[in-house]
């Protein structure tokens, strides 16, 4: 069942791979490069299932432009800043015994960047959603993130 799902999903490993990650930076969790586009393809396959839930089968299928390509932004999205935190979990996970915790802050605005990117594209598919004009019918899209603003100092 889930290998059926994962058939459904609108990106490839090589999309995420086209925004920077490498596999060095996972060979704690990959070894080589068919680890790692195996890492990344279970990755798009969660966030895919993850991607369908929140905006429906049927938004997630639609293949009209503009909506597909919203979609494919937001799992693209959703994938980097899953990847992305599972990077931060290397890096707190492999450092010493000793001495600071390894300063992961520039990993973590990259996750909310990512995490900000994909709420902007999921809230644009619910925005093209179309209805029968008769139907009296409207609707409207709230962004929102559960991160704080960390402008303040």
């Amino acid at each position: 069942m889930r290998y059926a799902r994962f058939l459904l999903s609108k990106i490839t490993a090589q999309n995420i791979k086209d925004l920077g990650f490498l596999q060095a930076l996972f060979s704690v969790m990959a070894a080589d490069e068919t680890a790692f586009t195996a890492l990344i393809t279970a990755v798009i396959s969660d966030k895919s299932l993850e991607l369908q839930g929140r905006i429906g089968t049927t938004a997630y299928d639609d293949a009209t432009v503009p909506r597909a390509t919203y979609v494919k932004l937001a799992e693209k999205y959703l994938a980097a800043a899953e990847m992305v935190q599972r990077r931060i979990n290397i890096v707190l996970g492999t450092r010493g015994g000793t001495g600071d915790p390894p300063d992961t802050r520039s990993e973590q605005q990259q996750r909310k960047d990512y995490l900000d990117q994909a709420e902007v594209w999921i809230a644009k598919v619910a925005q093209s959603v179309t209805t029968d004009p008769s139907a009296d019918f409207a609707c409207g899209a709230l962004v929102t993130s559960h991160f704080g603003d960390d402008t303040t100092s």
